[in-house]
């Protein structure tokens, strides 16, 4: 009997292992195979920055320009000190209880991590409030769009947020004084990240980057490392 269930144990940590080296191997390949290969980034358009904290990545972008106004969705009066409110937004998307509860890969807890990897509609956005902000080579790069790769992308994104029955946006406190969660659209798991969220905005709106990128470095790998 102790020997069956050896062998059982031995079973599903060989078919675990498996699972999680495809996985893996997967996630390097869909992060080499580019989307809208032939795409270049314009001259003369619109500066947007790809950010990384290390586990999530978000999309940086003027909170107005004469292509999209984001002043309806992400209000002042939403920060406790509306002085905070910034010239740029830093906007992701993610599993609630991964995005409330870890800033980091040490911060993950075991419920939240089961509960991202089976999946979950519990989403939120997450913005971050930011003046003028810079490119750093190794958590954010600077990308140029064109006017309608912008508006592509700003209307997917605005088409994520869950709105009341007065049609307005739902914040609620984030980390700090200068960021917000809100109640998002869309089911999370596994296999659509909120690595995947930032490439399938990028993808959609015309832009190179990895075919499915479920972890940071598949997003950011596809954006240069020093600033222009």
């Amino acid at each position: 009997m102790a020997t069956s269930s050896l062998n059982w144990l031995k079973r599903i940590a060989i078919a675990l292992g498996t699972v999680i080296a495809l996985y893996l191997l997967a996630a390097l390949g869909g992060s080499l195979l580019p989307a809208n290969q032939n795409w270049q980034s314009p001259d003369d358009g619109i500066e947007l920055f790809i950010e990384t904290n290390g586990l999530h990545t978000g999309i940086i972008m003027p909170v107005w320009s004469d292509v999209h106004d984001w002043t309806p969705l992400i209000r002042p009066e939403h920060l406790a000190d509306p002085s905070l409110y910034g010239s740029h937004i830093l906007v992701g998307w993610g599993h609630e209880g991964v995005y409330r509860n870890t800033r980091l890969w040490t911060d993950l807890r075991p419920g939240d991590a089961l509960s991202a990897i089976l999946g979950s509609d519990d989403v939120l956005i997450h913005v971050y409030h930011l003046k003028y902000p810079q490119a750093y080579p190794y958590y954010r790069r600077r990308l140029k769009v064109s006017e309608a790769e912008y508006r592509k992308i700003a209307t997917l994104i605005a088409a994520r947020f869950l709105l009341d029955d007065h049609y307005r946006s739902q914040p609620s406190p984030g980390y700090g004084e200068q960021d917000l969660f809100y109640q998002a659209h869309g089911h999370y798991s596994a296999f659509y990240t909120c690595n995947n969220w930032t490439s399938d905005v990028l993808q959609q709106a015309g832009i190179r980057t990895g075919r499915w990128t479920p972890f940071q470095g598949g997003v950011m790998r596809w954006f240069s490392e020093t600033a222009e």
